[in-house]
Order: structure tokens, then C-alpha cells, then sequence
């Protein structure tokens, strides 16, 4: 988990990416009762050694997550395994979280071929050990792209890899994904919210309208209540129930060799179907680059080319797309809001201001449906041409 923004230095909305929370646990009260746990959770280990707990840098504004390096001996022969704790979050980002459904998706995955995920060691669901719940994996190694500041900008993407090496790993992350969207939804049970509604199309756009005056606190924004009434009125005939990833993006992802080797982040998961992941990569790929001034590094393909190989590789079509696009906004628009909250306090004042009142997926919906804007408009949506 990144540190928060320091208040202090300037924060470049356009360059420097969203930002992320702090580090809240004490890391030295941590140990020992992550310690204490291992040994319980792996009763044939001797000579348990568990040390090197950090927190992870660059990514991250929902749960936080610590690693760490434990030892063993197991019927005499010494083991080693880095592992990732997962943890729930006091003041999450999103409304009505279900935890467990995190380690229930990577449990789901476990024996998808193509499609990696790490193995679940073990998980705590009370809170009696770290004051909340908590679930381990085995620690898989490769390296993430970064979000803060945009891989495109800076980092090891941008300074590492070569135009064919980031073709190799777009190629692989999107087949990734198409692979994740073939899968039946009888899979995903846990995911279903039949109070919200019969498909898991309109379970989902339930679960974000309701999450829309949760997250602006009594604050009331034109743009995002007409959004929501133009989506109402206009959702899609062929209301599905498939697997949406939800933070569907290679940030998301795990690259060792050009390759994908573990998909993680299940914050927005749900059961509103693969043009919604296909809206979002959208429209987080144009935040991070197009409108962001920040020029796409060659080699990685731009929404158009990612929907084109999504067909060819699923052979399925995308007539609902805009709608789906209007969605990711919307979310985009709310989620962001929500942020400005949490982060009160550690961004500058003009920063915090555009977040909660003018955002880049407010600037999208309003350029995208035709609705005045809340302010200037520095982020308009830049259209997707098929």
C-alpha cells in the first residue's frame, strides 16, 4: 500500500496518478501475532523463523496488504515461502464490502487453467488476531505495474522493457482476461445479490446506485444524478449474469517473462459481464494516458486494439458497449468522490477540491452525455473509435 500524498509536495492530478492511503498498522505489533498465527496455521512446522514484514509501494486505495518471509523445517527438511497478507480495511472505499469474497475468488480460480492466481494458505474472518480480518497467500513472484505514478510515465515498463516485450504482455493480459469471461457463473455463486435484483447485470447497477449517495456524503452533484437516470432509463435488453472482474486493468496484473502470473484486486468483482470489464479497461487506460497528457508506451495497445483482440479471441461481439462506458464513468465518477474523503487532509487543496467536486469521470459524463459540467473541463472524454 502507497503512502498517502503528502500535503506538502505538489501533487500533478494529471501525471502523478490517483493517490493511495498509508501503512495504518504498526508493523511491530503485527509480527508477533502474525507469528503466533503461523504457527497455528501450520502446526508441522518446527523451527518456525517469520520476519521481513513491509508493505508494499505504488498501488492500492481499497485494502491494505503486508509480506513477509517465514521459514521451517517440515519432517526434517528446511522450507522457505514468501507470502501476502490480505486485510480488511477500517473506512473501506467501497460500501457493503464482503471480504471473504476476495479469497473466495482466488479459491474459484485456483484450477482455471490460464488464468493464475496464488494459492490461499489460510485466513483469519474475526478480527481477533490483527482487529480485523485477514486472509494468506503464497507470495508469487514477478513485478506489478505501478500506478503512482502511471507505468506509462515512469517505472520499470516505461524504462525496462522493449516495445516487444510490452506486445508480449498486453497480448497476454487481455487473453487473460477473455479466459476469465468464459467461464460459467454457476462458478461465482457468492457473487450473486438477488435482493438487488434478478440479473447480475441489474445487481450490479443497483449495488452502484445505492453506492452513489454513500460515497458523496450528502453532497449532491448534477452530473452524476443525471448520469444515473440516463442509465436507468437505458440499460441494455439482454441483461446478463457473467463475470465481471471489475478493476479489470494490467495494473491489476502480474508480468514475470512478458507473461501474466497472477491477476489479483477483486475490490469491484460482481456478475455484470465482460463489456463491463472491457468499458473499464476504457476508460482506465484513456485516465492514465490520453487525458492525462501522458504519452501510451509502444507496444501496449489502446482500448480499441484490446476490444478488437478480446473478439477475436472470445468471437463474441460488443453491441452494449456505450452503455457499458457510461457505467464505467459513472462508477469512476463515485469512486473518486468517495476518495476525496478519505484522503481529507493529505492533498493539496486544489487537488482535493477537483476529486470531490469535478473528477475526471465526472468530466467524462458530462462531455459523453452532453450535460454541463461542474467546472473547467480539462479531462474530456476523447471518444473510442471501433
Amino acid at each position: 500500500m502507497s503512502t498517502a500524498t503528502d500535503a506538502t509536495e505538489p501533487h500533478n492530478y494529471q501525471t502523478d496518478g490517483l493517490p493511495t492511503r498509508g501503512q495504518t498498522l504498526d508493523l511491530a505489533t503485527v509480527t508477533p501475532r502474525l507469528q503466533e498465527w503461523f504457527r497455528t496455521t501450520l502446526p508441522d512446522a518446527r523451527d518456525l523463523v517469520f520476519d521481513d514484514v513491509e508493505a508494499p509501494q505504488a498501488s492500492g486505495v481499497a485494502n491494505e496488504t503486508l509480506m513477509c518471509d517465514a521459514t521451517w523445517s517440515a519432517a526434517g527438511v528446511k522450507q522457505s515461502q514468501r507470502f501476502v497478507i490480505r486485510l480488511a480495511t477500517l473506512d473501506f472505499l467501497y460500501k457493503d464490502v464482503d471480504f471473504a469474497a476476495h479469497r473466495l475468488m482466488y479459491e474459484s480460480l485456483r484450477d482455471v487453467e490460464g488464468v493464475p492466481v496464488p494459492d490461499i494458505i489460510g485466513h483469519e474472518d474475526t478480527g481477533s488476531v490483527l482487529g480485523r480480518p485477514f486472509f494468506v497467500m503464497n507470495r508469487i513472484e514477478g513485478r506489478v505495474p505501478a500506478d503512482t505514478p502511471p507505468f506509462h510515465s515512469a517505472g520499470w515498463v516505461k524504462d525496462e522493457t522493449t516495445e516487444a516485450d510490452r506486445r508480449e504482455m498486453w497480448t497476454d493480459a487481455v487473453t487473460v482476461m477473455a479466459r476469465m469471461h468464459t467461464l460459467d457463473a454457476s462458478r461465482f455463486a457468492f457473487l450473486q445479490r438477488p435482493a438487488l435484483g434478478a440479473s447480475g447485470l441489474e445487481q450490479d447497477l443497483q449495488y452502484w446506485l445505492d453506492y452513489e449517495p454513500w460515497a458523496l456524503n450528502g453532497r449532491r452533484s448534477t452530473v452524476i444524478e443525471t448520469a444515473a437516470q440516463w442509465l436507468k432509463d437505458n440499460i441494455p435488453e439482454r441483461k446478463c449474469t457473467e463475470l465481471s472482474w471489475g478493476d479489470s486493468r494490467v495494473g491489476n496484473m502480474m508480468f514475470r517473462d512478458n507473461k501474466v502470473v497472477a491477476v489479483f484486486d477483486w475490490d469491484m468483482v460482481g456478475l455484470a459481464g465482460a463489456e463491463s470489464d472491457l468499458a473499464w479497461w476504457t476508460i482506465m487506460d484513456y485516465f492514465n494516458t490520453i487525458t492525462s497528457g501522458v504519452p501510451r508506451l509502444t507496444g501496449i495497445g489502446d482500448p480499441a486494439e484490446t476490444i478488437h483482440l478480446w473478439q477475436e479471441i472470445t468471437g463474441r461481439d460488443v453491441p452494449d458497449l456505450w452503455w457499458h462506458l457510461v457505467y464505467a464513468a459513472y462508477r469512476m465518477s463515485t469512486i473518486l468522490s468517495r476518495l476525496s474523503d478519505l484522503m481529507e487532509g493529505a492533498l493539496p487543496h486544489e487537488y482535493f477540491l477537483e476529486l470531490r467536486f469535478n473528477n475526471g469521470g465526472m468530466q467524462y459524463l458530462a462531455t459523453m452525455l452532453g450535460i454541463e459540467p461542474a467546472g473547467p473541463v480539462t479531462q474530456p472524454w476523447p471518444g473510442l473509435d471501433l
